[in-house]
């Protein structure tokens, strides 16, 4: 998908959207890896043994019996110091060898060292021995490496999914190789990684505008490998096996309950990232864990409203401390969006900020509304913007991005709750609009705004176009990702869902934007008949289920946090994609939105009689 920006809303174009789909089926059907045969017991072995060096931090003689552990053919260490990486090392052979552990620690030790600024005095013991107990280690070793086929070298990324597989390159008598934990963190795939390698192996920049099937024909060989990988969630504890930096989560573990826990941390993370300094500026921008720093001190204006329209949603019921402390900071969150700080843009200038502006204060009495200045401000700003988004007679105004025209539309349906002016004429006519304009194939990109102002337009009737809405919610089931169809390295893909017009598709957070509305369509049983033993239900209950996995996946705790330096901050926030570990307010808001609706349907369907 070709952003526009990462703060906004966009979709890919109708043409685009099915080429995209059609080159999602053919990457994924690429014969993929088998599961590392590197045995349980020997990692950990192997793991222990460089844990022993890292606790005495002193590294044997290359001759020493302890030096050598069970031959590998690729070896990455990273000590990470207070979760920064501190020291890194990786050696590959084609032949395996009982030293690499040795040689990729060594690389580590010694680029640890070199930041060491303490001096060698009487202290020097126990600084060392202080050291130790705040580095954490990760290990990927693999038992082969696996030359990359010339068909593979022309594919996006080699035809694999990033972060799941090493990779190595050959020039003569020299190999170099990053692991997978490196492309993780530098949000980057083994095409680009490898190119790296090249340049670095050529001691020049004679490679960097060649091709690697040019340079595999220049002599370059090119490998993968399929690691073990053990990591230490934090100084002191044991290591555990990792799956792209994380844990793959089994479909076993989504429930009601689940769920529920599930949507109250996200909830706390985002009300988290507030600005916590005197300045009113909101939610701050996106969260790049890694480095514990953010991309600016506030979120887009339409970031802000969906953020704080999710927390509304989430603590509509009030039924505890937490669902109440949620509503009143989306509340508040409205209220500081209205009062721009200096470098702030007026949220109200922007079209799609004004109009999800509007869509959040729906979720207020407008009494409180009229009697909270900055908020009525707000109301009124947002609402004006609003009128001269679409007409009757123009259609959508000119520089309203296509897929905008769902939110648009919610927008309008949503304003009869905030003003006495009737727009529901005008939301119809837009709602219509948006369904005659955008091809069946592209009716995802509206979603969910798209879905919602149908429904809140048809009220207790008949939904007009349930019909479309159901095909539309059939071809997404028709593109998620099913385990039976996954590599064991890609396992933990399944339940996402691949619409993107990128070269090399794979499913990332854009999954939740359809996600939202089929989590309402699966509690009106106008668009899902049945009940949660009959009809449609429980098959839709099943396809959600595994989408909810997917969702869960993206969310950052436990193993995954061993990658970064922010872990208060970043602790059950949600990732773009399982390799792009950055983290907006837009994609919490709309994980918690798909979690709220979710919840919200499962109440309604347990309401239902059985037959």
């Amino acid at each position: 998908m070709t952003m526009m920006h990462t703060t906004k809303p966009a979709f890919p174009s109708p043409i685009t959207l099915a080429m995209g789909l059609l080159v999602a089926l053919v990457a994924l059907t690429t014969p993929a890896p088998a599961q590392p045969t590197i045995p349980a017991g020997q990692a950990i072995e192997t793991f222990n043994r460089v844990q022993q060096w890292v606790r005495d931090w002193d590294m044997p003689a290359r001759d020493d019996s302890s030096a050598a552990t069970a031959p590998v053919s690729a070896a990455v260490v990273t000590l990470r110091l207070d979760g920064r990486v501190f020291g890194r090392g990786a050696a590959a052979t084609p032949d395996p060898s009982p030293m690499l552990v040795w040689e990729a620690a060594g690389e580590a030790f010694n680029s640890a060292a070199g930041k060491l600024t303490t001096e060698r005095d009487a202290t020097w013991e126990s600084s060392l021995e202080q050291l130790g107990g705040r580095i954490t280690i990760s290990l990927e070793i693999a038992d082969e490496l696996i030359p990359i086929s010339a068909n593979e070298l022309a594919m996006p990324g080699f035809g694999y999914s990033p972060g799941a597989m090493g990779v190595a390159v050959r020039r003569g008598d020299r190999t170099e190789a990053i692991g997978a934990g490196s492309m993780l963190m530098r949000e980057t795939d083994m095409a680009r990684s490898a190119m790296a390698l090249a340049n670095s192996l050529a001691g020049g920049t004679d490679t960097m505008l060649r091709s690697p099937v040019e340079l595999a024909e220049a002599g370059f060989a090119f490998y993968r490998f399929e690691p073990v990988v053990l990591a230490q969630p934090a100084p002191g504890l044991g290591a555990a096996f990792v799956d792209r930096g994380g844990r793959v989560i089994e479909t076993s573990e989504i429930s009601v309950r689940s769920l529920e826990t599930l949507a109250d941390r996200i909830a706390g993370h985002l009300i988290g990232r507030r600005w916590s300094g005197v300045e009113r500026y909101g939610f701050t921008g996106t969260l790049d864990p890694v480095t514990g720093r953010t991309e600016s001190n506030w979120a887009s204006p339409f970031e802000q409203a969906i953020s704080a329209y999710a927390l509304l949603r989430y603590g509509q019921p009030m039924e505890t401390a937490a669902h109440r402390h949620a509503f009143q900071t989306g509340r508040q969150v409205l209220r500081d969006l209205a009062a721009v700080e200096e470098g702030e843009a007026m949220p109200w200038e922007d079209p799609l900020g004004a109009s999800m502006a509007v869509i959040a204060l729906s979720q207020l009495q407008l009494v409180n509304i009229l009697a909270d200045d900055e908020l009525n401000t707000l109301r009124l700003n947002a609402l004006e913007t609003l009128d001269r988004l679409y007409s009757d007679d123009d259609g959508f105004a000119e520089g309203v991005p296509d897929a905008a025209g769902g939110l648009i539309a919610h927008a309008l349906a949503s304003s009869a709750r905030l003003d006495p002016r009737d727009r529901t004429g005008l939301a119809r006519s837009a709602v219509r609009a948006v369904f005659l304009e955008t091809p069946q194939t592209a009716l995802v990109t509206q979603m969910p705004f798209l879905g919602w102002a149908e429904l809140e337009l048809a009220g207790e009737e008949e939904v007009p176009a349930s019909s479309a809405l159901q095909a539309m919610r059939e071809l997404v089931w028709e593109h998620q990702l099913r385990r039976s169809d996954l590599s064991w390295s890609d396992r933990d893909l399944s339940g996402g869902i691949v619409f993107t017009g990128a070269r090399a598709p794979l499913p990332s957070w854009v999954s939740m934007r359809p996600l939202a509305f089929i989590a309402s369509m699966l509690g009106d049983e106008r668009l899902t008949p049945g009940s949660a033993a009959s009809g449609e239900v429980p098959a839709e209950i099943g396809r959600m289920i595994d989408s909810l996995r997917f969702v869960r996946q993206l969310v950052a705790e436990g193993e995954i946090m061993h990658l970064y330096s922010a872990h208060d901050r970043a602790h059950w926030g949600v990732r773009m994609a399982l390799w792009d570990q950055r983290m907006p307010v837009e994609v919490d808001a709309m994980a918690l939105l798909v979690l709220t609706e979710t919840l919200e349907s499962i109440e309604r369907i347990s309401a239902r009689s059985s037959p």
